[in-house]
């Protein structure tokens, strides 16, 4: 099968999974309580959660112009923030990157900071490497079969190119608990350039921002894993039935990035270490609140789910563009 015909597949079979897709009846809150386990510790009255807050921090590197690491850390910002937590403080942030830095030149171990910090993580974003290149495509003529011509006008085409670093460090220790290397690239043409040479700034200024702003996309594997740590957490607070249905109820409300259709992942803590118990999804507009929510989990998972379980955003696509532009995305590669 060819590349446009998988496309025409992909499109057909995510269409029909939107289109089948079940509306929770309005009103959750007021359908009946489902008795469902508790994670051993739960306490009977779960109170609400505070969004995550963490420390963004531009990464530096010598042949990288601060504008550029500045417009990647934007990027993460926003990535933080859609993921309901909070980015606090960046003159802080500053100092645990002097901090960083004075120990790695002087060779020693990392000691615990002795500063006041509100943040869970520092998050440093980093522009390793850009470039971008063009070409000139002299104006042509083609026929179709009918005998018709179409003149294709001159024409400049711009490659843009990004590697970047991401690291997360726990706080207030400073130690490296995570390092994703990333790369992307991004194309764009201009017709009727003013000339040959094609090197419009404006151009080239937008594959460079492009290809930034594709390091990190929802979706990606690398955005999952991330999100992972940045989301804010939530809890599972019991479950309602409803025309048939279990719908599992969630403290991780809109105030913390709960949005309608939107993936989440349900982890349980072991040793330290979140371990995924089962994907679920946010239901309806209506059914999202400030500081709770219903979440739908396959009907051969529901049983695993426990009262105290966490759930965060996953970061997966859910809508059908997403889940096409990720697929495309993969193929190209």
């Amino acid at each position: 099968m060819n590349k446009k015909s998988l496309l025409v597949s992909i499109v057909a079979t995510l269409t029909i999974t939107a289109c089948v897709s079940t509306q929770p009846p309005a009103a959750l809150p007021t359908f009946p309580d489902v008795n469902i386990g508790s994670v051993p510790g739960t306490p009977d009255d779960i109170g609400s959660i505070q969004s995550s807050k963490l420390l963004v921090a531009q990464g530096t590197k010598v042949d990288v112009p601060e504008y550029v690491q500045a417009l990647f850390a934007d990027n993460i910002r926003e990535f933080v923030v859609d993921s309901g937590s909070e980015v606090i403080d960046r003159q802080m942030a500053q100092r645990f990157i002097d901090e960083i830095q004075l120990k790695e030149n002087l060779a020693e171990d990392y000691d615990a900071y002795e500063g006041p910090v509100e943040a869970k993580f520092l998050v440093i974003p980093t522009i390793t490497s850009y470039s971008w290149g063009s070409e000139y495509e002299k104006s042509y003529t083609t026929k179709n079969k009918k005998g018709e011509s179409t003149r294709h006008p001159d024409e400049c085409d711009y490659k843009g190119r990004a590697k970047g670093n991401i690291q997360i460090r726990s706080l207030p220790s400073m130690q490296q608990i995570l390092s994703v290397n990333l790369s992307a690239r991004k194309t764009s043409s201009q017709e009727n350039p003013s000339s040959q040479k094609c090197n419009d700034n404006g151009m080239v200024n937008g594959v460079i921002k492009g290809a930034i702003g594709e390091l990190l996309e929802k979706g990606d594997d690398d955005y999952v894993t991330l999100s992972k740590y940045v989301g804010s957490q939530g809890i599972v607070t019991g479950a309602k039935q409803a025309e048939g249905e279990i719908f599992f109820e969630t403290n991780l409300g809109r105030i913390h990035g709960a949005k309608a259709e939107q993936a989440v992942a349900i982890y349980i803590e072991m040793g330290g270490e979140l371990v995924k118990i089962a994907d679920g999804e946010f239901v309806d507009k209506d059914n999202i609140f400030n500081r709770k929510s219903f979440i739908t989990v396959d009907e051969d998972l529901q049983s695993r789910i426990k009262r105290g379980m966490i759930v965060m955003l996953s970061g997966e696509c859910t809508n059908m563009f997403c889940s096409m532009d990720s697929i495309m995305k993969s193929m190209s590669k």
